[in-house]
């Protein structure tokens, strides 16, 4: 399949009204029903079945099977990478007036299993300002850690050698869609929010993409990346 061809089966998925809803519900990694995917999309639980087949014979969704019951996530993290990028395009430039809610999900969130928004960026920018990683010299769309930034992951129980030799690729740039800019995703983005939330550092809010950063997140980024997320 040609790269065109590629972009005209993505094209045509990505764009059915139906399925763009289900696909951005499945934006936060947890997985969803299938009935549950019909409410959001708005439509019946067989039209729903439908687009999933077509969805995941794409490879765009998979199928977690729990017990007798079936949910649905992304195939792969690049997936998210993609959504996150599509949501781009014809998003408007940052607001002034924005709502409590709006200011939250802007302030921190999680984009899939990454941490994104002025947190992600900020985070990002402070990690590429110590020479923690740099613009990956073959791949735009990449960063490339360097033997200073492995030293200091192993600091937070990141191995960044063990990371290198998964399937997944270790460090992403994700053009964060509130920002404009990019912030680290991949395998490498992954193990830092998930360093984070265990550690305390920020906390998941129920049921919402928002993170909210503690006093304890607020300290050591303070301390080992010299950035200021308070407010």
């Amino acid at each position: 399949m040609t790269n065109l061809s590629s972009f005209k089966q993505a094209a045509a998925l990505f764009g059915e009204p139906a399925r763009a809803a289900m696909i951005w519900e499945l934006f936060d990694g947890k997985p969803v029903s299938a009935g549950d995917l019909a409410i959001a999309a708005n439509i019946t639980p067989q039209s729903a079945s439908s687009h999933l087949k077509k969805l995941v014979e794409a490879g765009i969704l998979k199928v977690q099977k729990q017990g007798k019951h079936k949910y649905f996530v992304y195939a792969n993290p690049e997936i998210a990478v993609a959504v996150e990028t599509l949501s781009n395009v014809f998003s408007k430039p940052k607001e002034i007036n924005l709502s409590h809610a709006q200011r939250e999900v802007r302030a921190a969130r999680s984009c899939y299993d990454h941490l994104a928004g002025l947190a992600g960026v900020q985070v990002t920018e402070a990690l590429l300002k110590k020479g923690l990683i740099t613009d990956h010299p073959d791949h735009l769309k990449e960063f490339s850690v360097t033997l200073q930034g492995i030293s200091w992951f192993k600091e937070l129980d990141i191995d960044i050698p063990q990371l290198a030799v998964a399937k997944r690729p270790l460090a992403l740039k994700c053009i964060d869609w509130t920002e404009k800019t990019p912030h680290l995703a991949g395998g490498l983005g992954a193990a830092m929010l998930q360093y984070f939330l265990k550690e305390g550092w920020f906390r998941k809010v129920y049921q919402k993409r928002s993170l909210l950063i503690t006093s304890k997140g607020e300290f050591e980024l303070k301390q080992r990346l010299n950035i200021d997320l308070k407010g």
